[in-house]
């Protein structure tokens, strides 16, 4: 079916114009005497029946539109430009719209069809799948008058506009028309039409990176015109159709919402139900989910004035007939029962779970979310040249590094970037420093190995040597206009500096690409000139070239009165270069949560000058402070910041004091040899996880004690359960002859039937919709919380069944292989090592 399937006539528009306007006249001659709008009347007898989708019916001789009439919609579509160009009439008209389901569907129409329908008055007047002929309809419902010239630029639109490629878009005919429009901003007359509106729809398709060469009257049109297309773009949504249940989504949520939803629509067909009605059961002895769709459908119905379903006086009995209607022998649901003043507690089937569960074990992964891929930008860890990286670069690496993870897992393509420091009016310290300490440094490398004592003793030297401060400061100018020798010592200290750095990275799994200060100075200028272009560029006192971004008290500053760089200055021209270069749909900057007001500036003042115009999301993930026991930030003894590499080596020396331990008790599954190894391997990921297992947001004390923890939520009792899993498969192979891996090419089936095997399930197929979750916000803790579950989980079912030689063993070592490849997965994810013995 087209975009613009034929619409009705003109004469027939026309007619319907002085239908509505008579319908009007009647409607005030009854005067005020009955409350609420008036039924639409009935189709007239003998007139021509409702077409099929796509097609249209002229109303018969005596057809009356409805006083308040109501547009439904059905089979919207989120990409259709028809649909767009509905919901678009319909909030600028003030035409009421509504979600058509299949019953207001009159006979001989096409349930089928996958374009959109407009349906109003007593489903005796249909119209199907044209974008132009629904957007003339409402417009006439809203008391639009018909325009000849509004038809004729409609008709410009379906065979000029819409049928063109970006290059060969001719907009001559529209540049005239606007030209000669009386205000120059709208097509004909003073206020929008259905000409407006469908001709924006097709040129939003081209506007992104060809607005600039549109003639200069289409541009201002365009722009005049953009926040309500996006006004309108963010309605659509809202009249989508249900989706219908699909058992074979991995998304529990998802397959419980389509089937409470489709229930509540047999049931109450006229109730109107929230987004979100699912959710899980805080306390699990009242279930595993809960519906609370019958309060807020039961108001609908209230508000709506229509009959009541019989039987129905209050949301406890829309919830019980909900309830009723499902049954007791449904595939996904059991035990369904009401609670309060209207929730529906239900728990998952054995059955469905036992499928779920089948199918993570066929693909050996966990189940990814059905999202679209895009490319990724992730920028973190940041350290500073001639700097060690501290403990306050261990959120950002360690966190950027999971998020890296996360992304790439779902199949986003993702630029890994470490927007190092490499570039100021330090480096003209560190400069003459090496210089007078190293006299010979261009044939002989120094061995700057303790960074950290390097640029304290330079910092030293500057703050009590006058002639040094000077010599320093003159080195910044030479070095910034690329003085071959200032250039080479400045290379030398990045060289040692990444040395060092990527020490850290190989320790932590971390696998991240310098893109530094230095990277982005040749995009400045062009950034501040674009700014001056669009007249968004300020000249303070001094000079100072600053950008306001409105509700915040201070600028950014895109060049400073002596005509030097900083980091706004850097940082704006790295956000153009990430979104129209690398052209990055989702950007997310991890750095302390001090910053945050400086990238909400840096963002929104990307939007405000036109660099958002993909729809690209931009995401700052500000994490609190890593504090010592006494609750403050976290130190050495002598008061230094802690370097990341002491940090590590103390979690591993530690680790490994207690793995020789358990050796010496007979304890331990590994040899001596192995133990640094393993230490390695625990140490580090104790370390990682005792920090993403919390919102990153919030501040946490470090303790060694407490992360190298046994019990409770740490990585060490994680990786513990995963090898008593494994050990219990090495035994069933050593001891019962049973291996799993058999189990599987013999296409052995999982077997739901233990109540803690069906919890296990249940965890295990929560999965997907826990890395929704996680893609929302991008925050670890999911995971970590995921993984936590499961192993208690795990832990019960272990306990609460037999394993080896009982009845069920094959089935049950098969749910031990799928509990330990998920913890793997999310160990993965999180960036912890594998440890199969410990």
């Amino acid at each position: 079916m087209a975009d613009d399937a034929k619409g009705p006539s003109k004469n027939e528009l026309k007619k319907l114009a002085k239908k509505a306007e008579k319908a009007a006249k009647k409607q005030t001659a009854k005067g005020q005497g009955e409350s609420g709008d008036q039924p639409p009347p009935a189709a007239a007898k003998g007139g021509p029946p409702p077409t099929a989708a796509g097609k249209t019916s002229a109303p018969s001789a005596d057809a009356q539109l409805p006083p308040s009439p109501k547009v439904l919609l059905y089979q919207a579509s989120e990409d259709d430009p028809a649909t767009l160009k509905a919901v678009w009439a319909a909030l600028q008209f003030n035409v009421d719209v509504g979600v058509a389901k299949r019953k207001d569907l009159p006979p001989g129409c096409n349930k089928s069809t996958k374009k959109p329908v407009l349906i109003y008055g007593s489903n005796d007047y249909v119209l199907g799948g044209g974008g132009n002929a629904m957007c003339k309809a409402i417009s006439l419902m809203g008391g639009q008058p018909l325009s000849y010239q509004a038809d004729e630029l409609c008709e410009l639109e379906r065979t000029t506009l819409r049928v063109a490629d970006a290059t060969q878009l001719k907009l001559d005919a529209l540049a005239t028309a606007l030209e000669h429009s009386t205000t120059g901003i709208h097509l004909v007359g003073s206020s929008d039409t259905m000409a407006d509106i469908c001709i924006m729809v097709s040129l939003s398709k081209f506007a992104k990176g060809h607005l600039d060469s549109w003639p200069a009257s289409v541009q201002k049109f365009y722009n005049c015109h953009v926040t309500a297309l996006e006004k309108a773009k963010a309605a659509v949504p809202k009249y989508l159709p249900a989706p219908p249940v699909d058992l074979n989504d991995p998304s529990t949520l998802k397959v419980l919402s389509s089937i409470f939803a489709a229930q509540f629509e047999e049931v109450a067909p006229d109730a109107i139900l929230p987004a979100s009605i699912i959710k899980r059961c805080d306390n699990p002895k009242f279930g595993d989910f809960q519906c609370s769709a019958a309060m807020p459908a039961f108001a609908s119905l209230k508000n709506s004035g229509k009959p009541m379903p019989p039987g129905i006086n209050g949301p406890p009995q829309l919830a019980q007939a909900v309830i009723d209607s499902l049954g007791k022998d449904h595939p996904v649901v059991q035990d369904l029962r009401l609670q309060g003043p209207g929730f529906i507690m239900c728990k998952i089937t054995p059955a469905y779970l036992q499928r779920q569960v089948q199918s993570i074990l066929d693909q050996k992964c966990l189940p990814k979310p059905n999202v679209k891929p895009v490319t990724c930008l992730v920028d973190f860890s940041s350290p500073n040249i001639a700097k060690e990286m501290h403990v306050g670069h261990l959120r950002s690496t360690i966190i950027g590094e999971s998020v890296c993870r996360i992304l790439e897992f779902t199949g986003c393509k993702v630029e890994r970037v470490n927007h190092v420091g490499d570039w100021g009016t330090q480096f003209g310290m560190l400069i003459q420093y090496l210089k007078e300490e190293y006299p010979d440094f261009a044939d002989n490398t120094p061995n700057i190995t303790d960074l950290t004592a390097f640029y304290k003793n330079a910092k030293a030297k500057f703050d009590e040597d006058a002639d040094f401060k000077k010599a320093s400061q003159l080195n910044v100018g030479k070095l910034q206009s690329g003085d071959e020798e200032y250039m080479a010592i400045w290379k030398l200290l990045c060289d040692v500096s990444r040395m060092e750095f990527q020490k850290v990275y190989d320790r932590l799994d971390v696998t991240v690409y310098e893109y530094g200060e230095s990277f982005y100075n040749a995009m400045i200028p062009p950034v501040i000139e674009e700014f001056e272009k669009a007249g968004k560029l300020s000249i303070e006192e001094g000079g100072a070239k600053c950008v306001w971004v409105e509700k915040f008290p201070i600028p950014l500053m895109l060049q400073k009165s002596d005509g030097g760089f900083g980091y706004d200055s850097t940082d704006m021209a790295a956000l153009k270069y990430r979104l129209h270069t690398v052209k990055a749909q989702r950007i997310i900057v991890i750095t302390d949560f001090s910053q945050g007001d400086h990238f909400a500036m840096c963002n929104q003042a990307a939007k405000d000058i036109g660099w958002v115009d993909n729809g690209q999301q931009l995401q700052h993930i500000g994490f609190g402070t890593v504090q010592g026991e006494d609750g403050k930030r976290f130190k050495t003894r002598s008061g230094d910041t802690v370097r990341l590499v002491d940090l590590l080596d103390e979690a591993v020396s530690r680790m490994e004091a207690s793995l020789n331990e358990r050796i010496d008790q007979g304890k331990a599954n590994i040899s001596k040899e192995e133990v640094h190894e393993v230490a390695e391997a625990i140490g580090y990921g104790a370390v990682k996880y005792f920090d993403l297992r919390r919102n990153p947001t919030s501040n946490y004390k470090f303790s060694y004690d407490a992360m190298l923890d046994t019990k409770g939520d740490t990585a060490v009792y994680l990786l513990y359960a995963r090898v008593r899993f494994e050990s219990i498969m090495a035994k069933a192979k050593t001891e019962h002859s049973v291996d799993v891996e058999d189990l599987i090419k013999n296409g052995e089936k999982i077997v739901i039937d233990h109540e803690s095997e069906r919890k296990l399930a249940l965890q295990l197929a929560s999965f997907t919709d826990v890395m929704e979750a996680t893609l929302d916000d991008l925050f670890p803790y999911h995971i970590c919380d995921f993984v936590y579950q499961l192993s208690i989980a795990a832990s019960d079912f272990v306990t609460q069944c037999r394993v080896l030689g009982s009845p069920e063993m094959n089935s049950r070592l098969l749910l031990c292989y799928v509990t330990t490849m998920a913890m793997q997965q999310c160990f993965d994810l999180l960036g912890i090592r594998k440890v199969k013995r410990i």
